[in-house]
């Protein structure tokens, strides 16, 4: 792995229990984990930027030998890893598909199924990008695909990631002899108790103290989570993003510009997928529930 690059930088961190994280630092980046107004085509703009950036610090070990896209339905679409690899390298990324769906969520694990998948394109050497929380639904996508292919190394790369995350498929990956590059973009970031926070200003991220600076400014100090509740809506559902984020806009008590403008939820079957992140709260908008 390089540590610079054209207009981006990476370094090796260690958290406890002696996980191994490469913290990815560009702009684009910035502008994905520090913007929450961000959506529609400068979102998907700024996501394919970034992952082309950390495509750019692996380039020799990802064409070195063949290599096959994991892409985890609905989040890896946001990460345009096909795109994002015939741009760097001008070759196709075969590509296997796995749809996971979160059946609930309880304090920093999470029930996953797995309703369909397609794996012909094989390969023991994946590239992943998904957004980490708890690092139940990679655990478990890795066990599916282990059913059907021998796995030697997984690339992980995820614009938001948490140290729980990172130490949950560590331990997943080297009970397994399986070798495992986490890259996260400019932090290991604490979890949320909800499970779905991922936040500059949680005490237990790792990250530079200018970021959590910046984050304490745009957030009056609040643990406003860098990605919002369902990352990826900003640009494949953005009424549902301004939806959501008006319920964090009126939990936190954060003004609604900071998200670039929220459209208010009358009704809470409007945002209900997405319950688990506020729902020990929703009484507050909507009483009765």
């Amino acid at each position: 792995m390089k540590a610079d690059v054209l207009d981006s930088t990476a370094r090796m961190i260690r958290l406890d229990g002696g996980t191994e994280v490469c913290i990815v630092e560009n702009q684009p980046l910035e502008e994905l984990l520090l913007n929450r107004k961000l959506t529609g085509i400068k979102f998907r703009q700024a996501c394919l930027l970034s992952t082309r950036l950390f495509l750019r610090h692996i380039l020799e070990e990802v064409t070195s030998y063949p290599v096959s896209e994991l892409m985890i339905l609905s989040k890896g679409l946001v990460y345009q890893l096909g795109e994002a690899f015939a741009l760097e390298t001008g070759r196709n990324l075969p590509v296997n598909i796995v749809a996971a769906k979160r059946a609930g969520v309880d304090g920093e694990a999470a029930k996953i199924d797995l309703p369909y998948t397609r794996l012909d394109a094989g390969g023991d050497r994946l590239i992943i990008g998904d957004t980490v929380a708890s690092g139940s639904t990679l655990i478990a996508v890795l066990d599916e695909y282990r059913l059907h292919h021998e796995l030697s190394q997984v690339y992980l790369l995820s614009y938001a990631g948490s140290a729980l995350g990172a130490n949950a498929v560590t331990k997943y990956c080297r009970a397994r002899k399986v070798g495992l590059l986490i890259m996260y973009g400019l932090a290991a970031f604490g979890l949320g108790e909800n499970g779905f926070d991922l936040s500059f200003l949680h005490p237990g991220t790792v990250t530079r103290p200018e970021y959590v600076k910046r984050a304490h400014a745009l957030y009056n100090g609040q643990q406003v989570s860098a990605v919002g509740w369902d990352f990826g809506s900003q640009m494949m559902a953005p009424d549902k993003y301004k939806r959501l984020s008006w319920v964090e806009s009126r939990l936190l008590g954060i003004d609604e510009e900071t998200f670039g403008g929220v459209i208010p939820v009358t009704n809470a079957d409007e945002v209900w997928q997405e319950k688990d992140a506020f729902k020990l709260r929703s009484g507050e908008l909507w009483p009765g529930t």
